[in-house]
């Protein structure tokens, strides 16, 4: 499931897409990709994209010229979870409330994305796996400079925390479990 079919799944059709520079690294040119291809798959054309740079205020700024150009949006992809921390701050100034004006999904898992409020929901790679890859890749490079280069796709997990509020009506049975999981976490 990926981020984008998340939302979807859960009521949105006006669906922004937040810190992509065209130009951007190539991990970051595959999610703006998979943004436009789960919604062309579901019918929708993708027409709420905002680039600026993979930061915070990155995130901030972007967020703020979507929203004023595009009011009617109810839920932003955020390339990673620093910009979509950018993207909470700005619509919380913009005064929508987190997730009950605005669903917000980020990208990477990091540590802050479990410490902001709301918890940031966020599609999880395994950075340790990242990192043993690309150490082979760089070893083998070093030792075959002739041999074609390799792309790796790493598997993803999507990470259910509160910032996506479901408009089918009822909040989505993962986001139930995920509150009474750390309703039981707190209590311990």
């Amino acid at each position: 499931l990926t981020a984008v079919d998340y939302l979807i799944e859960n009521g949105h059709s006006r669906i922004g897409l937040i810190g992509s520079l065209p130009d951007a690294y190539p991990s970051i040119r595959e999610r703006r990709k998979g943004y436009t291809r789960a919604l062309k798959q579901h019918g929708i054309e993708p027409s709420y994209i905002e680039n600026g740079p993979l930061t915070r205020e990155g995130g901030y700024k972007a967020t703020q010229r979507l929203l004023k150009r595009a009011p009617e949006i109810t839920a932003i992809f955020a390339c990673n979870d620093n910009v979509a921390i950018g993207v909470m701050n700005a619509a919380q100034d913009l005064g929508r409330h987190i997730p009950d004006d605005l669903s917000v999904i980020g990208f990477d898992d990091i540590d802050l994305s479990q410490e902001v409020t709301p918890p940031l929901t966020t599609i999880h790679v395994d950075k340790m796996l990242m990192g043993v890859l690309g150490v082979r890749q760089l070893r083998d490079r070093i030792e075959n400079p002739a041999r074609t280069r390799l792309t790796t796709i790493l598997s993803t997990q999507l990470i259910i925390r509160k910032s996506v509020r479901s408009l089918n009506g009822s909040e989505s049975k993962e986001r139930k479990d995920y509150e009474e999981d750390t309703t039981t976490k707190n209590r311990q």
